[in-house]
């Protein structure tokens, strides 16, 4: 393969921002790697009066990944809204994974003070769905 032909796939590489170029034709086979500089990522550090709010707020978290219901059915009120005062163990709401409906129980007691999760969300593991005010 001639230089010419090779400098320009380098470039070709480069230009597209590809980890891995491979070619083969009658001249012969290449392969062309290079490593990607992975993007910068900014690390936000809290303050210790905001790591200090954060810690001191109770919140019920979400135990698996799904779509959260705040009713059993969609024509049934709300399990728990703003306002209510929750105990251990209380069911606050349904999480659907892989077709099956499991409850969400509260693992603190207190009042709901903010709803974080819209109804029919896709939540994550550990997931804060409501915070708690004593």
């Amino acid at each position: 393969m001639e230089l010419d032909k090779v400098k320009a796939l380098i470039k070709m590489l480069q230009d597209a921002n590809l980890s891995h170029l491979e070619i083969d034709d009658k001249q012969g086979h290449i392969i062309l790697k290079q490593k990607l500089s992975e993007p910068a990522t900014q690390t936000v550090v809290p303050t210790a009066s905001q790591q200090a709010e954060v810690e001191a707020e109770k919140t019920i978290n979400a135990p698996f990944v799904g779509t959260f219901y705040v009713s059993e059915q969609p024509d049934k009120a709300p399990m728990i809204k703003a306002g209510d005062t929750v105990a251990v163990g209380q069911s606050v709401g349904i999480i659907e994974a892989m077709k099956m409906m499991n409850e969400v129980k509260s693992e603190v007691e207190g009042t709901i003070d903010k709803v974080l999760v819209s109804n029919g969300e896709t939540v994550e593991f550990d997931q804060p769905l409501f915070t708690l005010k004593d």
